[in-house]
C-alpha cells in the first residue's frame, strides 16, 4: 500500500502517526474494517482532523522521535531493548495528542 496525500495541510507523516495511533486503530476495528486486513479503501473511510500549524509541529517531532530511534536499530547503533522505553513513551504522547484532537472537537 501506498500513501500520498493531495494537500500539504496533511502530510504523510501526520497520517502515518494516525493510523498507529491506539484511538485510530479502535475507530478502523468497530466502524471500518474488523478484519486482521488494513486496506486502501479501509485508509479511505478514516476521518481525518485538519491540524493547525502547532499541533502538525508536535506531531512531527514525536514522529522524527520515533524513525530516529528505529533507523538507529536498523543501522546497528543501538540495540531494540535499549530503545523498547523510549519507544513506549513515544506512543504514549502520540496517543496522547490524537486523543485530544479527536475528542475534544
Amino acid at each position: 500500500m501506498s500513501l500520498y496525500t493531495l494537500t500539504e495541510k496533511v502530510p504523510e507523516y501526520y497520517i502515518v502517526s494516525l493510523i498507529n495511533s491506539y484511538f485510530m486503530s479502535y475507530y478502523v476495528d468497530d466502524f471500518v474494517n474488523n478484519t486482521q486486513t488494513f486496506q486502501i479503501n479501509d485508509a479511505r473511510q478514516l476521518p481525518i482532523r485538519i491540524p493547525t500549524l502547532e499541533q502538525l509541529l508536535l506531531c512531527q517531532l514525536l514522529y522524527r522521535r520515533a524513525i530516529e530511534l528505529k533507523q538507529n536499530v536498523s543501522n546497528g547503533t543501538i540495540d531494540e531493548t535499549d530503545i523498547e522505553q523510549e519507544l513506549f513513551d513515544i506512543e504514549q504522547e502520540l496517543n496522547v495528542f490524537i486523543n485530544e484532537l479527536y475528542y475534544f472537537i
